[in-house]
């Protein structure tokens, strides 16, 4: 496969109340600048050091110490990792040679892919959260960062920053978004559409159990829970027409909250009215208001 030398990125941002567009194109760094960069990220490691934050090597020893992640979270993850495998050879496989699968059979086992997969994001989250902050990771980023910084130029091929400090400043920035992902894809190949690519989301989207943003559906296309129900786009259970209730079919209101089948009595059977059910004073008319005064 060919490496991509640049990549030119048009992003759109709203500046002032006014939309604009602005076409940026990112580079492949050179080695010259690599190595620049590489003495970039060795002076944040040796200044983050000095500063008593912990490498990762620290910090794996301390989480032993502290319980945060030992041998047994290890083997947990192995584990997991282990049954993925598993349930993509089954999927893409079967067992025992058979030829043929039950497509409910084959979308249970990607669902189940699905879930083990979340499984270990879920079990390793606190683990890599801590180690974005050791010297390794630190000096990793301003590595990166410098490498942005020197790579990303404008229609006139001019760099876009004029300094690092330029772009650090403005790293939460759309242009400054758009530069650093194209970077990241061109560097380590990453694949903007990595979850749709997952082997049990190309299997579903391929038979057409989920919808193009991944979202399991029914034969009709409807967004629907892994038991079938059907939701909406905010995950809410939904009824045919649309209208919220609950997972037993309980009608709800746009709140969430159960909307009332019963009639309520007072104690001698009753029916009780609501607040906003009584009946509104009449205003009296004018024929009526001349009698009123004339009376008095």
């Amino acid at each position: 496969m060919i490496k991509e030398k640049t990549k030119t990125v048009e992003v759109k941002f709203e500046e002032d109340g006014e939309e604009k567009t602005v076409k940026i194109t990112v580079k492949r760094p050179p080695s010259d600048l690599m190595q620049k960069a590489q003495r970039v990220s060795a002076k944040a490691w040796t200044d983050c050091v000095r500063d008593g934050i912990m490498t990762k090597k620290e910090l794996a020893k301390f989480m032993r110490q502290q319980g945060i992640w030992d041998k047994d979270k290890d083997s947990e993850q192995d584990q997991i990792t282990k049954d993925i495998v598993a349930l993509e050879k089954k999927l893409y496989l079967g067992k025992n040679s058979q030829k043929t699968m039950k497509a409910s059979e084959a979308k249970n086992t990607a669902i189940e892919m699905r879930q083990k997969r979340a499984e270990l994001r879920e079990l390793i989250a606190e683990r890599m959260a801590l180690e974005a902050n050791t010297a390794d990771a630190l000096s990793d980023n301003a590595r990166f960062d410098f490498l942005v910084a020197n790579s990303t130029f404008d229609a006139d091929d001019e760099l876009v920053y004029k300094t690092l400090d330029d772009y650090t400043s403005q790293s939460d920035s759309e242009i400054a978004f758009a530069a650093a992902n194209a970077l990241a894809q061109m560097m380590y190949a990453i694949d903007k559409d990595f979850e749709a690519n997952l082997p049990e989301n190309k299997f579903l989207k391929e038979f057409n159990f989920v919808n193009d943003d991944l979202s399991l559906v029914n034969d009709k296309g409807e967004t629907v829970d892994l038991d079938g129900n059907r939701i909406n786009d905010l995950g809410q259970y939904v009824d045919g027409d649309g209208n919220r209730i609950d997972k037993d079919g309980n009608k709800l209101d746009g709140d969430g909250n159960y909307v009332s089948s019963l009639k309520y009595v007072d104690d001698s059977g009753k029916q009780l009215k609501k607040t906003d059910d009584k009946p509104t004073p009449k205003r009296k008319t004018r024929a009526k208001k001349k009698e009123a005064s004339a009376d008095s």
